[in-house]
């Protein structure tokens, strides 16, 4: 009797699995409807189908909405779910940010909003998202929304070319880095570092598709560039530490 109980456990879990799976197929239609209702500013049900949308997926990998992270997905299979996930909750964000009793999920959606965007090939789009939603002034909490935006273009540690040149931790990709941080507070800066983004994730996604122009490009162009470049900005890079 008890092997029957346990083949009858396993028949349930399975039949549950694969409601589930079936469940999981739909998402997408959560999510259409959801795009098009922000499209008609129906604000409120299309956080219910963003809301229905999530769900699935958190169902899926036996999780909460909460804990939906990309960890859970394959970066380069599901970059397309990974995609629409950010654009999901950056819609919850925008919808929540109406209402001062919900800046609490607003300031949730935006951290898995984040959490979704940096070291994507999407991470500039995403970046670029925030700050031209800022620039319009249509966020009721902008000091919030800027947070973000940082958090994505400016506190991530990416700096591709250099990192492709030197490696993670080498002196001069450590210096970039520090000159990045430095030249965020002036306007010039700010677009430098999202022109830098825009095109540095292709620039390393084709040298490392043709391996000879990556060799040539690198050791005759890109590395004595930003050697000298790295010597002249080290002074500059290295003042005043308390405010960098």
């Amino acid at each position: 009797m008890a092997k029957k109980k346990i083949d009858t456990k396993d028949l349930k879990d399975e039949r549950k699995r694969e409601q589930v799976v079936e469940l999981y197929r739909t998402r997408l239609s959560h999510l259409k409807r959801a795009q098009l209702l922000v499209r008609d500013d129906r604000m409120a049900q299309a956080v219910e189908s963003y809301t229905k949308y999530l769900g699935v997926l958190a169902l899926y990998f036996d999780t909460s909405e909460d804990k939906l992270t990309p960890t859970l997905f394959d970066p380069v299979k599901d970059v397309t779910e990974l995609l629409l996930i950010s654009h999901a909750y950056w819609d919850l964000a925008k919808a929540f940010d109406r209402s001062p009793n919900l800046q609490r999920d607003c300031f949730r959606c935006l951290e898995q909003f984040v959490k979704f965007s940096i070291g994507f090939k999407y991470q500039h789009v995403n970046a670029q998202i925030i700050r031209k939603f800022n620039n319009k002034k249509q966020a009721h909490n902008p000091k919030v929304f800027e947070a973000a935006y940082h958090k994505i273009q400016i506190s991530s540690k990416k700096c591709y070319i250099a990192t492709s040149c030197f490696g993670e931790d080498d002196f001069r990709t450590q210096t970039l880095r520090r000159f990045k941080l430095k030249i965020t507070p002036y306007s010039l800066g700010l677009d430098f570092i999202d022109f830098y983004y825009q095109i540095s994730p292709s620039v390393v996604q084709q040298f490392n598709s043709h391996p000879k122009t990556k060799w040539v490009c690198e050791t005759f162009i890109i590395k004595p560039v930003l050697n000298i470049f790295t010597f002249l900005i080290r002074p500059y890079v290295h003042s005043n530490k308390t405010n960098s």
